[in-house]
């Protein structure tokens, strides 16, 4: 669902959605104390997202594992993402 995986945090990564039309897409990170660092509301999403691999306030992610939690239709995906520098 992320790619790259791993990711070496200075490039986007992709976060494929299984979408059947466009629609709205809410993507939440996390670490994994579960601290939510991220949070973004993608209106008129397509199928691929990109992901900027920075916090709220623009600092990059440190290394590590970190939860993308992705809500659209009602529905809610998680996957894993592992940064490494």
């Amino acid at each position: 669902m992320a790619y790259p995986n791993p990711a070496n945090g200075t490039q986007l990564v992709t976060v494929h959605v299984p979408l059947t039309a466009v629609s709205e897409v809410k993507v939440k990170v996390f670490t994994t104390a579960f601290r939510k660092v991220l949070e973004m509301d993608i209106p008129n999403s397509g199928t691929d997202i990109p992901l900027r691999l920075n916090d709220q306030w623009g600092i990059p992610l440190a290394n590590g594992l970190y939860y993308i939690v992705v809500f659209v239709d009602g529905n809610r995906y998680v996957t894993k993402l592992l940064i490494l520098k």
